[in-house]
């Protein structure tokens, strides 16, 4: 790519744009706790990979209008593997590495003993000997072919589920009582799962209070101690966590279970084991309430979304003052605070609110019904070797933003699934800077994984030929085994779309007992106690927050001095209520 020309320049800016718009979004997500190496290689894979789904249509653009072509198929090798090295090595290493169990880098190095740690090594020794013996030339393929054939796999379970349910979910969102139905139901798992995270923390939080509790002073030992402060100080933080998600409300009592009494040290050389034991109850504390936190911000997240939909179907719209307190960063909160802005703003939410919103919403559900028929069309087309007609518009321009349009929701839809699958558990992007490490690899790796070979295959549905994105992965075509990866792919795709379409997907994997393959759907029939249930949690957490809100203010009236009640007021409510004689300043003294 040569950056002296005008568009090797313009592709260079975009792509600093890129990275500073996406470095600006994980900023709003991360944790502030995320060490800076795993948030720069969290942020370098999510940029490569929208860089990828903006430059593969601006490849195709480039390829159908017949000029100089400006990205070389070197520039997507350099993407290509630098995403490779990262979703393939670099985060699952450091997921590891994160939930090892150790005080010190050297011990958490050390208790990486997993198999799948044991894997990465073997495989990466496996990786050095087939370069020394049959050069990069002749791996490279092998490595494009298994890492494709694995997210086809990954992206026709999630595609399916994607193309049929993103619809669906727009068009019952412009309806908000048959929304609420839906959000009921899960509020009563998500509640039973929140508490259980909960009870979790609750125990293991009780069992390192009884292991600091009954701590040995008979051997001072420097590691030990250590090994005991840092105990003592991530117990003390994940009991505010615990006195936080719970406001205070007890719990269960903490029963012990078998073997968790800790034993005492009696010999200098039970300081190893010991430490050991105390490092594995860390690693305990942590992970418990890494799990309690996210089960509580998803608990957050749907509470929000039941509260603004009953609004709506009650028509309680939000006053001028509840819309210009809702941005939370400085500058557009200070703009909300000019009166022309904060009115206008006002306007607009509600009008959003009272017309617009299930109109828009209707709208984009047909849309991107519309995409899923046309994507599942192209898709049986090249199942059965078809030549379509060619997507080429008037301009470059129009050209690329429908490619960047359609790719972008093929890519969308398959992440969306991802995180609505059982298999991810409670990974997931937490705004208000609540996403840990492991949920920030975890999305970053699934993404990198999943948009190259998406994007490939969406070369092969609209029939591109000649772009230098597929001269630079056309090398896996020598791997025989993937020759027929594609159409495989297509038919368990099918067949999946019209499983999920008929409502029967879920009840075949009952059948198979592969449960934790299905995605988190709501019933379909209801019963009437669960909907009651979820009602009574909702209002529940309504009332919670109302209250919280009232102290808040009691409290911000009590301590700032600005509000202070005037004297003169503060007389004339004392008479009012008899405290003081109405001729109080005629008996007062001279």
């Amino acid at each position: 790519m040569d950056v002296t020309t005008p568009r090797g320049a313009s592709l260079v800016v975009g792509a600093v744009l890129v990275f500073l718009l996406t470095w600006v979004a994980l900023h709003h997500f991360t944790q502030r706790e995320v060490g800076w190496f795993a948030f720069l290689g969290s942020l370098t894979g999510f940029s490569l990979s929208f860089l990828i789904i903006l430059l593969v249509p601006y490849d195709i653009s480039q390829t159908l209008s017949g000029g100089d072509k400006v990205l070389m198929p070197f520039s997507w090798d350099m993407m290509y593997w630098a995403s490779f090295l990262l979703c393939w090595v670099t985060y699952p290493l450091l997921s590891e590495y994160e939930a090892a169990s150790g005080f010190t880098v050297a011990g958490r190095l050390m208790s990486l003993r997993s198999t799948w740690c044991g894997l990465y090594v073997a495989g990466t020794v496996l990786l050095l000997l087939c370069l020394v013996v049959g050069g990069f030339s002749a791996l490279a393929p092998w490595c494009l072919a298994m890492a494709n054939a694995w997210a086809l796999l990954v992206s026709s379970l999630l595609m399916a589920y994607g193309l049929v349910a993103v619809p669906r979910q727009f068009w019952r969102q412009a309806s908000p009582s048959f929304e609420l139905k839906r959000l009921y139901c899960s509020a009563v798992a998500l509640d039973e799962a929140r508490l259980g995270t909960q009870y979790e923390l609750q125990d293991t939080i009780a069992e390192a209070r009884l292991e600091t509790a009954q701590r040995s002073a008979q051997f001072w030992d420097p590691s030990l101690e250590r090994a005991f402060a840092l105990l003592q100080l991530t117990m003390e933080e994940c009991e505010l966590l615990h006195l936080e998600l719970t406001n205070g409300v007890p719990g269960r009592p903490h029963q012990p279970a078998c073997g968790s009494t800790p034993r005492r040290l009696e010999q200098a050389e039970d300081v190893a084991p010991r430490i050991e034991y105390l490092a594995q109850l860390h690693g305990a504390l942590r992970q418990a309430s890494i799990e309690a936190r996210r089960t509580a911000c998803r608990w957050e997240e749907l509470i929000n979304r039941c509260l603004l939909l009953e609004d709506i179907e009650e028509n309680l719209l939000p006053s001028i003052l509840e819309t210009s307190t809702f941005w939370t960063w400085g500058p557009l909160r200070w703009l909300c605070q000019l009166p022309v802005l904060r009115t206008a703003w006002h306007k607009l939410v509600v009008l959003w609110l009272s017309i617009l919103r299930s109109r828009v919403l209707r709208l984009v559900a047909v849309a991107t019904g519309a995409l899923s028929v046309l994507i599942l069309i192209r898709q049986v087309m090249l199942f059965f070797d078809f030549n379509g007609p060619s997507w080429a518009f008037g301009s470059v321009i129009q050209t690329q933003a429908v490619y960047a349009l359609t790719l972008g929701y093929l890519v969308g839809t398959t992440y969306w699934s991802s995180f609505r699958w059982r298999v991810a558990g409670w990974y997931g992007l937490y705004s208000n800077r609540n996403t840990d490490t492991g949920s920030l690899l975890w999305c970053a790796t699934l993404l990198s994984r999943l948009v190259t070979p998406l994007s490939y295959h969406f070369l092969l549905l609209i029939q591109a030929k000649g772009t230098s994105f597929q001269a630079a992965l056309d090398e896996m075509d020598v791997v025989p085994t993937l020759l027929p990866s594609n159409k495989i792919f297509i038919l368990i795709l099918l067949c999946l779309v019209l499983c999920h379409f008929l409502n029967v997907y879920s009840k075949i994997l009952q059948i198979f007992s592969l449960d934790n393959l299905d995605f988190d759907i709501a019933e379909s029939a209801p019963s009437n106690e669960t909907l009651s249930e979820g009602r009574r949690l909702v209002e529940q957490a309504r009332r919670r927050r109302s209250e919280d809100r009232t102290l808040q203010l009691e409290l911000n009236d009590r301590y700032d001095e600005s509000r202070a009640i005037p004297l003169r007021m503060q007389i004339a409510r004392l008479i009012e209520e008899g405290t003081l004689p109405q001729d109080w300043n005629a008996s007062s003294p001279n």
